[in-house]
């Protein structure tokens, strides 16, 4: 590793949200979700809509290379993304988009297309200027909870568990029918004083997955999943 030169990978867009491909036992890759902050100028609307992207990032050992494939994810910015445990081919964004002149930040489960790994393109830069689209399979609604900031699989799960953390709200939801189904199962509530807000969370892969952290301001606090 100290012999070899550095790998870096350039993007147009802004991009903060990344997770690695949990799922994925047989190659070195990660996720990045993009942004465009570009809004109201129409003659940018196809820029705009490239800067809402999903980079698939496959990391050569061998010969220390990078390559890549893009999908597009059209429902908005993304803030946060993580990959199912169980399914290589799913993932959850939480996103922000245009609700009647205000932003909303939502979360959605998504499934990439059957073909992106087959190397149907015909050069490398294809995918980038050519995406092809995530299949949209269910929404996790936030929206009576909250904001949506993260979204977090069960660790050493079979993909059929998330938790959304939504302003002052933790919901836990059943994947149903290949996640194309989402219903919350229970639900835990951050009290205190003012309005108190979920930053990011982590699900412990211990203890049969029943502990769950948050971050909140300065507080760091710790959830029995199993009393919610």
């Amino acid at each position: 590793m100290e012999d070899d030169a550095p790998v870096i990978y350039g993007l147009e867009f802004q991009a903060r949200a990344l997770t690695a491909q949990t799922a994925e036992t047989d190659a070195i890759r990660f996720l990045v979700g993009t942004q465009s902050l570009k809004f109201d100028n129409q003659l940018i609307a196809k820029t705009l809509v490239l800067g809402r992207t999903i980079h698939i990032i496959d990391f050569d050992d061998e010969n220390n290379i990078i390559n890549k494939n893009v999908l597009l994810h059209q429902a908005g910015e993304i803030w946060h993304i993580g990959a199912s445990p169980a399914d290589k081919a799913v993932l959850t964004t939480c996103y922000n988009k245009s609700d009647d002149s205000r932003v909303v930040s939502c979360a959605a489960v998504w499934r990439m297309p059957c073909d992106w790994e087959t190397g149907s393109n015909d050069s490398p830069d294809d995918s980038a200027h050519n995406p092809q689209t995530l299949e949209l399979l269910c929404h996790l609604d936030d929206s009576p909870h909250g904001n949506a900031a993260c979204v977090l699989w069960e660790p050493m799960g079979d993909g059929k568990r998330v938790i959304s953390l939504a302003d002052n709200h933790a919901l836990l939801w059943d994947l149903h029918e290949s996640s194309t189904q989402a219903k919350v199962s229970s639900t835990a509530t951050l009290e205190g004083k003012g309005q108190l807000k979920f930053t990011s969370g982590k699900w412990s892969p211990h203890h049969n997955c029943s502990q769950l952290a948050t971050a909140n301001d300065t507080a760091i606090r710790g959830w029995d999943l199993r009393t919610m």
